[in-house]
């Protein structure tokens, strides 16, 4: 049993990113989101330090639906821009 134990821990270490998600599942996106949000609002200048390229990817897709977080910041920021 115990080696069936650290062959799954080692396949599920394969399968998941820095923060333990797996990739390209909802919950790692909002995950991600969220913590870009965190870092264009200048709230944590560290909250990405742990970003893969996957998840900055999926990211630039994910802005433009209504319910992330980073892209509402990020067009409200370009809507300024715009009005200035």
């Amino acid at each position: 049993m115990k080696h069936l134990q650290r062959r799954l821990k080692n396949l599920e270490a394969v399968l998941t990113d820095p923060v333990g998600l797996v990739p390209h599942t909802q919950k790692w996106l909002e995950y991600w989101d969220g913590q870009f949000f965190v870092y264009l609002s200048g709230q944590d200048d560290k909250a990405i330090w742990h970003c893969g390229v996957e998840a900055f990817r999926a990211l630039m897709h994910y802005c433009d639906n209504p319910n992330s977080l980073a892209g509402t910041l990020i067009a409200e920021n370009e809507a300024a821009e715009v009005s200035n």
